[in-house]
């Protein structure tokens, strides 16, 4: 298998497909002709793994699709053969592919439901497979989450996109494909989120092209692209008065800036935890505040509900303020003392000031989402009935609106609310947990310790949740990061809802500061 392996991976980087896919499927009808068990082989594995990388490079659906049938249908004899998380990897690959041939083909922004249907899955999968991976499978580990945050641009959650690369890049600098991943990713929030414009983010998208570059491990259209996009990147801060010769400077001073930070904001910048348009790409001096708002200095906007839609964001800022200052508070040997004494149940429930900080932040994440699901009923005037941010968008009245509407962050919105959606949700244990907070009892647990149920508390499922607390902080922190990312689209798609084009001196916009 070897020699066959070294001949189709040889064909696949000339470019000869067809000669590929005949060889490949001369292999699968030979082995079809054995008298052998029809399980599922390691050979067999690999070469529907070829004709899938076959499919996605040629843009040939139907090769993909022979894949994923194979991989479906042969799912538990697979996971036999190949780690659980290698399985979703390689699915999760095959269904990404679909998804660049359907863009390839059908360019533009699409409805909601066409995102659902084409582009949620894969990122279902990637997250299986990075839950399953070994932690000792760094390689793999790090491909998962760079082709994951691919599969969320699709998505146009550019925001979790870029964290996830920032993420990997933390141990691995100078990662080709990651590099080059977030110096695209940035490219598309230059143009695709109206930010304020500053050298520093074209500083962070030339540096990264051109540290891909500097790797010589890029194969020559992606190494020739980068070029492209540097020279481009380069007359733009040009154009800006600024020397391309300082740009590394730019990058140094920033780091220089963040390490007088307060602990609190590192640690706030650290763990991807700001509402701050600068912090996304930089952590200089800044970053320091939550200063993201809809109207920006550049732009012009024309529009009397976007004084309500700010106010709302105003509350939404507090509350994510508070819920992220809880989430700290959790990690403090000594928020504050509790002058109570509990009835000793052998429960193990972690009753503290810090476990309940850690309670409340996760709690208070689920009333913004509601806000902001309420702001985009204001804003495309769809309100009335309850709005629950994971599931407001299935009401048949709304959902008429919502579908003819085009635009991108209002798509990464309800991509979101679909990892929480409480039925079919890679995140669906989140409303459950919200729930037994609020309205029954969710134990939180040290694992690690001996816990007797003398009582036989917990055996009452309905009434009680028991989580290891390590566990929830984890969960606690992922689901600030998908608040954040949340807030960012909100901002984004009001934002692209509201600006206008026209002639600042024709229009009656008013401009909205910032509170000092």
């Amino acid at each position: 298998m070897k020699n066959l392996t070294n001949y189709l991976s040889s064909l696949l980087d000339r470019g000869e497909y067809k000669t590929a896919r005949d060889c490949i499927l001369k292999e699968l009808e030979s082995k079809e002709a054995d008298q052998k068990p029809t399980s599922a082989s390691l050979k067999e594995i690999e070469l529907y793994g070829f004709l899938i990388d076959i499919g996605c490079s040629s843009l040939n659906p139907d090769d993909i699709k022979g894949g994923i049938t194979f991989m479906i249908d042969k799912e538990e004899e697979i996971k036999n053969i190949i780690t659980p998380s290698s399985y979703y990897y390689n699915l999760a690959n095959a269904f990404h592919g679909l998804c660049k041939i359907f863009y390839s083909q059908k360019n533009g922004v699409h409805p909601i439901s066409t995102s659902r249907e084409y582009f949620q899955q894969p990122i279902d999968l990637y997250w299986l497979a990075y839950r399953n991976t070994d932690k000792n499978d760094t390689s793999l580990k790090y491909q998962i989450q760079i082709n994951l945050a691919n599969s969320l641009m699709l998505n146009h959650r550019i925001v979790e996109a870029i964290q996830i690369l920032d993420n990997v890049l933390k141990e691995r600098p100078n990662l080709p494909q990651a590099v080059i991943s977030r110096a695209d990713h940035l490219q598309t929030l230059s143009w695709a989120t109206n930010p304020p414009v500053t050298i520093a983010l074209f500083a962070q998208i030339f540096t990264a092209y051109k540290k891909g570059i500097e790797t010589t491990a890029l194969p020559l259209n992606i190494h020739q692209r980068c070029l492209t996009m540097m020279e481009e990147v380069k007359q733009k801060i040009i154009s800006h008065s600024f020397s391309i010769n300082d740009v590394e400077i730019e990058i140094k001073e920033s780091q220089k800036e963040f390490e007088n930070h307060s602990p609190y904001i590192k640690f706030c910048i650290e763990n991807f935890l700001t509402l701050n348009e600068h912090s996304l790409y930089c952590s200089c001096i800044a970053t320091s505040k939550d200063d993201i708002q809809i109207g920006i200095s550049n732009a012009v906007f024309k529009s009397k509900l976007l004084p309500k839609l700010e106010l709302l964001l105003n509350r939404i800022k507090s509350e994510y303020a508070f819920a992220r200052w809880n989430y700290y508070q959790s990690f403090t040997k000594e928020a504050f003392d509790y002058d109570v004494i509990f009835s000793e149940l052998f429960e193990g429930d972690v009753i503290s000031s810090q476990s309940e900080a850690l309670r409340a932040s996760f709690r208070i994440c689920y009333g913004i989402l509601d806000k902001i699901a309420l702001g985009i009923c204001k804003l495309y005037r769809t309100e009335g009935g309850n709005i629950y941010f994971e599931r407001f968008w299935e009401d048949k009245a709304r959902k008429e609106i919502l579908e003819n509407q085009r635009n991108i962050h209002l798509n990464a919105l309800s991509s979101i609310a679909n990892d929480l959606n409480t039925k079919r949700g890679e995140l669906k244990h989140f409303k459950n947990w919200r729930n037994k907070i609020e309205h029954n009892l969710l134990i939180l647990q040290q694992k690690t310790k001996l816990n007797l149920d003398s009582y036989d508390i917990l055996e009452d499922k309905d009434f009680i949740a028991v989580v290891d607390i390590n566990d929830f902080k984890a969960n606690t922190v992922q689901l600030l990061q998908l608040t954040r990312a949340a807030i960012f689209s909100y901002v984004y798609c009001v934002r692209l809802e509201t600006i206008t084009s026209e002639d600042p001196a024709s229009t009656s916009a008013a401009t909205i500061g910032l509170k000092q």
